[in-house]
Order: structure tokens, then sequence, then C-alpha cells
């Protein structure tokens, strides 16, 4: 006998901040979900069976990318034709679980989490067709953003369009710092992968010149090359587990995300909440909704040293008007609007 549930939701991982999301939801309305494999690609929940509220399945418990991707579509097709719901939201769709799965399920149930910005999708010739297909067979989709609704509507897409406010909800367990003072040296952070795409070399090279303290936190191919060119004032802490990342950003002041290409920025968020301004690239997903509009940083271009130089310039000048616009920022009424949308849904 099938199983009653509101919502079906299908997800590529167990990220730590969509189990935050779907504990939360689960206790507004009914759902299971499951996850496709696990990935190294984002920091996921090493807990996630203990800290999960809600009912989930996790169908291959090894890296994504070794999963056999036939074992994965046949399982999951089972696993849906095994319940009634209202509405199935799928994390996204670029694997094949997701592309078969969209066919076999009612349109006017499939909603798409929609987490691509306009910079880092293609939307002209042959991915404008395929994507517009795929598109066609959502009657609802969830942008998180500005940025990212912009590229479903640069793609004509003519079903129901709900933005979340965000891509799920970060650890909040420690209390905001509030004070719109400055130290007399301001400290810098960057808190992510050390790769190519997240663009660290930018900073290095900005934070040799001036000299100004830099943390940078991670881990990642580039990391010896980075220890290599960098000044005594770049300190590298390695990775920090999330439960304990709080205690890196209180001993700063101004965060730093430097990406060519970042889908939404869940780091820009933690920052904010930590009260900390940032600078994030023109290339970050939650540019608009979590820098420009609520005033809590600036923007600079990533391919430009000097856009960087006179963003530091201006953010230590104006320091505590971003300061307390941090401070001022409502998480509370950003989450319930975040779950809101998705309970809109049933």
């Amino acid at each position: 006998m099938k199983k009653n549930i509101d919502i079906l939701i299908i997800n590529n991982c167990p990220s730590f901040y969509k189990i935050n999301l779907y504990n939360e939801l689960s206790k507004r309305c009914r759902i299971h979900v499951v996850f496709i494999a696990l990935t190294n690609q984002v920091v996921i929940d090493k807990d996630f069976n203990g800290h999960s509220l809600f009912s989930y399945e996790l169908i291959s418990n090894i890296q994504i990318e070794k999963r056999k991707k036939l074992r994965s579509v046949l399982r999951l097709i089972k696993i849906c034709r095994s319940y009634n719901f209202s509405k199935i939201i799928y994390g996204g769709y670029i694997d094949i679980e997701e592309q078969m799965l969209i066919w076999l399920t009612a349109k006017q149930k499939n909603c798409l989490q929609f987490e691509s910005s306009i910079k880092e999708s293609k939307t002209t010739g042959i991915h404008r067709i395929i994507k517009k297909i795929i598109l066609s067979r959502f009657s609802s989709a969830l942008p998180p953003g500005k940025l990212q609704t912009a590229v479903i509507e640069a793609l004509n897409y003519k079903g129901s369009i709900i933005e979340t406010k965000g891509v799920g909800l970060f650890n909040r367990s420690v209390a905001r710092r509030l004070n719109v003072t400055k130290n007399e040296e301001i400290k810098y952070l960057f808190v992510g992968r050390l790769i190519p795409l997240k663009n660290i070399e930018l900073l290095i090279d900005v934070f040799n010149r001036n000299g100004k303290q830099l943390t940078i936190v991670g881990t990642g191919e580039l990391e010896q090359s980075l220890k290599e060119k960098s000044g005594a004032n770049i300190f590298f802490r390695g990775f920090i587990d999330n439960e304990k990342i709080h205690e890196i950003y209180q001993l700063h002041e101004v965060f730093i995300l430097p990406s060519l290409s970042e889908t939404w920025g869940l780091v820009v968020e933690e920052a904010i909440y930590h009260g900390l301004p940032v600078l994030v690239s023109n290339a970050v997903g939650c540019q608009f909704d979590m820098v420009l509009k609520p005033e809590t940083g600036l923007i600079f271009d990533p391919y430009s040293a000097k856009s960087l130089e006179q963003a530091i310039d201006e953010i230590e000048n104006r320091y505590a008007f971003f300061k307390k616009n941090c401070s001022d920022f409502d998480f509370d009424k950003r989450d319930n609007e975040q779950l809101k949308s998705y309970l809109n849904l049933v």
C-alpha cells in the first residue's frame, strides 16, 4: 500500500543546510526525502542519520560520481511509486535520475529547486532548447533569489515561480554579534574550498600588496601553491568543522568571497549573521538578495585587482554603516519566508 505524504523531495546529497531546512519543514507538513548519494563538493552533514527529523532514504552510500546510475534510476522510480504525494520537488535536473523521473511523474506535481544564476547558466543556442524542454515538465519552480529568477524568465518559463529567499538553513545555534564598532585593525576572512573556481589567487595578490591580515579557511588542490606565494600577513587555518566555524567568524571583521562562479553563497549568509560586512564578486548568486538590497557589503569584479582594492577601501571607510545593516538583517523573517515558500506548494 502506498504511503500518503505532502511532498516527496529528491536531492543529490545530504548537505547540512538542506537537512536543517527539511527538519523545519517536516514540523509543518509530511515529507519524505531521497538523497541520491554522497559528495565532497559541498559540506555534507556527516551525521545526518542522527540529525534528520524527517523520513529519508539514501540510494547510494558512496560518492555520487561512483554510483551505478542505472541502479540508482530504478531505485528512485520504485521509491516514487511507493508514495502518494501532492508535489515532488527536484533538487535539480543535471543528474540522470532526475532527467528520467520528470517524464514519469505528472507535470502538475513536478516542482524544481532552481539554484543556478545567470553567470553560470547558458540560455542560448542548443542549451536554451534543451533547458526549455526540461522546464516544460515543471508546473512550479523555486529559485532562491533575483538572479536565479532571471534565468528562468530568460528561458520563457510559463509555470509558477516562488522565490524561496535562500537555498537552505545554516546553523544558528550561536548568538549574533550586534555591536557596530570596529577594531583598530580590520581582519579579513575567506571560507571555502581552495580550488581555481574560488579565485583565491586574486586575494593573495591583493593582500600581499596591502599587508592587511587575511585568514583563509578550507582545504583543496591549490592549498600548497597558495601557501607558497602568500606573505606573512596571510594565515591558513585548514578545514574547520561546521559546528565550530562560528568561532573563526567572531575573530574577524570583513568576509570576502571572490568566486568566479557561485550558485548562491551560503557562507555569505553565515558571515552576515555573525556581523561581518561582506565583499563578494559579481559572480555570487546571492549578491542582490543578501548584499546589494540589504546593503550589507559591496560587489567587485573578480577579474580586477583594482576593483577589489577599491571595495576594500570603501568598506573600511563606511564600516559602521555596513556593520549595522548586517546586525539589522532579520534572519528569523527570512527563514520563515523560505519555509512558507515550500508550504505554499501544498
